[in-house]
Parts: structure tokens; C-alpha cells; sequence
């Protein structure tokens, strides 16, 4: 018995030996402290938590998790990636996202060019110098908030918007805090002053709309998106009903916000939940985008609010705004349908004012391909015509609309690429935000 417990503690011992503590999925083989990782390859492992990879030298790997992956290069400094998307690498340095491929380097999506290493790293301080930054634009800690309800115990301020975080109540667990991240992660990616196609003067007119700014429309009532889970079924009581609201005190406080939809996490309104990543991403974009559509475009660009009068109890002129011919055509054209938007009738005050916040939003997907991109099995007809999911499309059939949104919309809203998109919002919940607070 002596020498069989001897010989099962050698035996621990060995396979104790042979287990990495940096990717403990990977593989020995079989020469001392040599591993092959499924998705980082071949590495030499270290007793202090540094890993020589055979193609991109010595990293710094401070802790195990091959789904929210940071690792420290001397010269590229922090970078992050998971299993999942290697060989995607996040460069933290330039906030920028790189294909990378031993043979090859670092793939830049916009440019469609490689850079070597060096190349790479010659970017950084480019990268500082270029960047355009200024007061307006800030990335706001979560902070807890007890004035915003008891359904909401948490908020966070991102260029100019507050996001509202819906806490443990009635009957729901909270939402987690990496979700309202990703919701702010969404909105910088929105807002990037550093986008080519920015007008930067106007973007920051439209922070300020957002944040009800002094000498803006809606001045001391800041624009607000609300977080919360589920549905609002899945809350006793429904805080979406009358009697429901009354249950959670401090509600009323929320009437000294602009506020318009909600951004659910993990959506139930259809029954179930929704557990599919483009589905996030529609679901994200077009919440967000009603919110700052109504609460930030109009009064951005120049000659925008009177162009964008959306809200007949605001806009006096609604019925003769650039707004309202463009989806007067968009309707008689076939583009857009106003079925199930109350009377249907475009010059019914309730009817347009619900509908245009449906068609900025439409508009927009449109001019991105957003919608053959993130809606189910790509399409949202009848209520937006598939002839109309392309900017060449929207120019051929609504082409008053493509004139609003390269007026008003493209100076002030950046397009995240899509792999920024689909690395925050993964399948089954899955995902990481890169948020990164000031």
C-alpha cells in the first residue's frame, strides 16, 4: 500500500507537470514546459506567467481565461483576444482591431493592407497624434444611483447620453454590469469623432443636444437610455403599465429625461429568449438609434432642427420639414409601410410622430446594409422594402431620404465595422465589451 500511494503521488505529480497554467486546455509535448494551444499555437511556458510563443516572442499572460484573453507584448503592449475569435487581436494601444497571421502580420479591414510588427508599432504614436479628442466626448465610469428609481440603481454617461441600469427588483436579477458596458462600448462606437466621414463641430453640437445643454431644444431635460431585462412582462409589476410605475418609487424623477425605448438584455418579448448575436445587434441599434435620432441628430447639423421636426408637441412645422417629405415618398413609394403604425394616415399627429423614429431608424440601416446584416433571414418586409437595404437602393427609391441622411445623419453618426459589432455581441450571451472607462 506504501508503494502504490508513492507511486499515485508521482503520477499526480507528473500530470500536475505536464498541465500549462497559462492555457490549461493545451497540450504537452513532451519536452519540458513546451506547449501547443488549439488556437495560439506552440509556446514556451515560464514559472512567472510569461509564455514565449513561437511566432510573436515573449508575452505577459496574467491570468487563464481563453475566453477574455489579455496578454502583454514589450513592444505591442496589452492586446486581447479570446479562443473564439483568434487570430482577431484587439491592439489596445491604437484601440484598433488586426487579423493576424504569422507569414503575413497585421491585416487592417478599412485599409485592406498588411504591416509588419514594426509597421505596427510605428502606428502608436502616429496613432496618439491623430486622434481627435476634446471635452464633449467622455467614457463615464458605472456608478450606483439611487435618483432614478428603484427599478434602476445604476448609470453610466457616454457622450452625452445617460444609460439607466436596471437593478434586482421585482422579481428579475439585475442587469449585469458588463451589458451596460457593452450598451456604452455601442455608443462610442457611434459617436467616434476620429471616423473619417465626421463633421466633428457637429457631432459636438449633438453631444450637447443629447446632454440638454444650455441653448439646445431640449435644454435641462438630458436624453436617457433605459437598460433592463427581459421584458417588461417578466417584472411583478410591469413597471411599462400605469398601476406598475406607481409600485416603483422614484419614477417620476425619470420624467426630467428625454427618453424613448428600451434596450433589453436578453430580449423575452418574443417568448423566448432571444440568444442569437446579430439579434443583440439589431436589437442594441435600433434602440439606441431611436434615442439618439430624436434626442440628438435634430439641432446637430446645421438647419437640422427645422429639417427633422419629428415631434408635432415641439415642431409646429412638422408638415412641411424635409422629415415629412422624405417619408411621405418613402410611404408612396413602396419603401416603407405604415401598417400597424396607428391609423396608418402619415399626417395624423400621433401616426407620424411614432413612424419617424422608425423610419430615421430604417433610413439609416439602409444606408449601412445593416439590415441584410442583423435582421432574420435579412429582411424586415413589408414595413421596409428589400429594394432599399443599400445605399444605391435608397437613392433609387427614396432618394429624398438618401439626401436627409447624408445631410443630417452621416455627419454626426460613425458606422462601427462589423467585427467590432460581433466581437462585443456573441452568441448565447457570449461576447466581451472593451470598455474602457476614463
Amino acid at each position: 500500500m506504501k508503494f502504490l500511494r508513492i507511486a499515485l503521488l508521482l503520477f499526480a505529480c507528473s500530470l500536475k507537470a505536464n498541465t500549462s497554467s497559462s492555457l490549461p486546455a493545451s497540450t504537452h509535448l513532451g519536452s519540458s514546459n513546451w506547449y501547443e494551444s488549439s488556437w495560439l499555437g506552440v509556446y514556451f511556458e515560464s514559472s512567472n506567467s510569461w509564455v514565449y510563443q513561437t511566432n510573436i516572442g515573449w508575452l505577459y499572460i496574467p491570468f487563464s481565461n481563453a475566453e477574455n484573453f489579455w496578454m502583454y507584448h514589450a513592444d505591442l503592449k496589452w492586446l486581447w483576444t479570446t479562443s473564439s475569435i483568434y487570430p482577431w487581436v484587439y491592439v489596445n494601444e491604437i484601440k484598433a482591431w488586426r487579423y493576424y497571421l504569422p507569414q503575413l502580420g497585421f491585416y487592417r479591414a478599412d485599409s485592406k493592407k498588411w504591416s509588419s510588427q514594426a509597421e505596427l508599432v510605428t502606428e502608436f504614436s502616429q496613432n496618439e497624434s491623430d486622434l481627435y479628442t476634446s471635452a464633449y466626448y467622455s467614457s463615464g465610469a458605472i456608478t450606483s444611483n439611487s435618483n432614478i428609481s428603484t427599478w434602476f440603481d445604476r448609470s453610466l454617461e457616454i457622450n452625452g447620453l445617460q444609460l439607466f441600469v436596471a437593478g434586482a427588483v421585482g422579481g428579475q436579477i439585475a442587469v449585469p454590469d458588463e451589458w451596460a458596458k457593452k450598451i456604452a462600448q455601442t455608443v462610442k462606437l457611434l459617436t467616434d469623432p476620429n471616423d473619417a466621414e465626421i463633421d466633428i463641430p457637429s457631432q459636438e453640437r449633438m453631444i450637447q443636444v443629447l446632454q440638454g445643454a444650455s441653448g439646445t431644444w431640449h435644454a435641462g431635460y438630458p436624453a436617457a437610455q433605459r437598460l433592463a431585462y427581459g421584458g417588461g412582462s417578466d417584472y411583478s409589476p410591469n413597471p411599462l403599465t400605469d398601476s406598475g410605475i406607481e409600485s416603483y418609487n422614484g419614477y417620476q424623477n425619470l420624467w426630467n429625461y428625454m427618453m424613448n425605448d428600451m434596450v433589453w438584455y436578453r430580449n423575452s418579448s418574443d417568448g423566448e429568449v432571444n440568444n442569437v448575436g446579430n439579434y443583440d445587434i439589431a436589437e442594441v441599434l435600433e434602440h439606441l438609434m431611436h434615442t439618439i435620432h430624436l434626442y440628438g441628430v435634430p439641432g446637430a447639423v446645421t438647419g437640422s432642427q427645422n429639417a427633422l421636426q419629428w415631434d408635432y408637441e415641439f415642431h409646429s412645422g412638422w408638415q412641411t420639414s424635409e422629415l415629412y417629405y422624405a417619408m411621405k415618398e418613402a410611404v408612396d413609394n413602396g419603401v416603407f409601410s405604415l401598417k400597424d403604425y396607428g391609423d396608418e394616415n402619415i399626417n395624423t399627429p400621433d401616426t407620424y410622430s411614432v413612424a419617424s423614429k422608425e423610419y430615421f431608424y430604417l433610413l439609416n440601416f439602409g444606408m449601412w446594409e445593416y439590415g441584410q446584416e442583423f435582421w432574420e433571414n435579412g429582411t424586415l418586409a413589408p414595413e421596409w422594402n428589400d429594394n432599399a437595404r443599400t445605399p444605391s437602393g435608397v437613392q433609387q427609391n427614396n432618394p429624398l431620404g438618401y439626401a436627409l441622411f447624408n445631410s443630417y445623419i452621416k455627419p454626426v453618426l460613425s458606422k462601427p465595422s462589423l467585427t467590432d459589432l460581433r466581437t462585443i455581441f456573441q452568441d448565447n450571451d457570449g461576447g466581451t465589451s472593451g470598455y474602457v472607462s476614463d
